[in-house]
């Protein structure tokens, strides 16, 4: 075999590799779905009296990422206002007014519509509109000389608003979950960046104030997920 055949066989075996190289590093993605603590992620509320931890308990959705580059290709996750917990059934039910209800419709904010059981109507113009908050991920990499910060972006929906929004991640390995990665971080928020208003409440002769920026406290196990699941 003459050098030039043997040349070119080499430099057509380096093409080859050069072209199924993307292909690799695109299979090193997989999907993740989030679980989330016991007691689910906290969101701060500060009060004009002090700061109220709301919690969310399910968040739905997946992201598709490479556990090796801690790169993001894309995610979607949804979490329900249904899924919002408070110690406080009435501070609750003003959270879901305020978040879920679409104000050219309802009696809020002119007045709370909450009932006697802290409950919303289930129909009619004082009824959930918005019933979901969407984080739509479209990219994210780790921080520049960092091993263990990722950063992501995307568009948050709140209320029928959707904002850009940047969120920085610190991430690790979870020694009780083979193959999962838990994920720490805040999202600070402006109410008044998605048009939420939130009434003030009574209570005795106070009035209780909420303040525009509220913080989501990320604390989450990202698991893989198995074929068929």
């Amino acid at each position: 075999m003459s050098q030039l055949s043997t040349t070119r066989r080499l430099l057509a075996a380096l093409a080859l590799l050069a072209a199924l190289a993307p292909l690799r590093a695109r299979a090193a993605a997989a999907a993740y779905s989030v679980r989330l603590p016991r007691d689910g992620l906290v969101v701060d509320v500060p009060y004009s009296m002090g700061t109220h931890h709301e919690h969310v308990t399910a968040v739905d959705g997946t992201m598709r990422l490479d556990p090796e580059a801690l790169r993001l290709e894309r995610g979607r996750l949804v979490i329900p206002l249904a899924a919002f917990r408070s110690d406080d059934p009435k501070r609750g039910c003003h959270l879901r007014e305020a978040l879920g209800l679409d104000y050219t419709r309802a009696r809020y904010p002119r007045d709370h519509v909450c009932d006697d059981h802290n409950r919303l109507p289930a129909s009619g113009p004082d009824a959930i509109a918005f019933p979901d908050i969407v984080l739509e991920l479209s990219k994210g990499g780790p921080v520049a000389g960092s091993t263990r910060e990722v950063e992501v972006e995307g568009v948050l929906t709140v209320h029928g608003s959707s904002r850009p929004v940047r969120l920085e991640l610190g991430v690790s390995r979870d020694a009780s979950s083979p193959g999962s990665m838990r994920v720490r971080g805040r999202l600070p928020l402006h109410l008044a960046d998605f048009g939420v208003q939130v009434k003030p409440a009574k209570v005795l002769f106070v009035s209780i104030t909420v303040r525009d920026e509220i913080t989501v406290v990320v604390d989450a196990l990202l698991e893989p997920l198995r074929p068929g699941s």
